[in-house]
């Protein structure tokens, strides 16, 4: 019983994390494209802090 207790929540365990990772990766590839092929710049620049202080900048113009 105990076993198989262990073995059903080391399942849903590495399952809620594979879906974690799938996320954080599906997230980060929607950034890329959606800047570099819809927003026509460089996809290597989402990851720039300067990029994203300008955009929110512009989002709280209260500063």
């Amino acid at each position: 019983m105990f076993k198989r207790t262990v073995k059903f929540l080391g399942v849903r365990l590495s399952f809620v994390i594979l879906i974690a990772i799938l996320l954080v990766v599906s997230a980060v590839l929607g950034l890329m494209l959606g800047y570099g092929v819809l927003g026509g710049g460089n996809p290597s620049h989402v990851f720039n802090h300067n990029l994203w202080t300008e955009v929110l900048d512009k989002l709280n113009p209260t500063k």
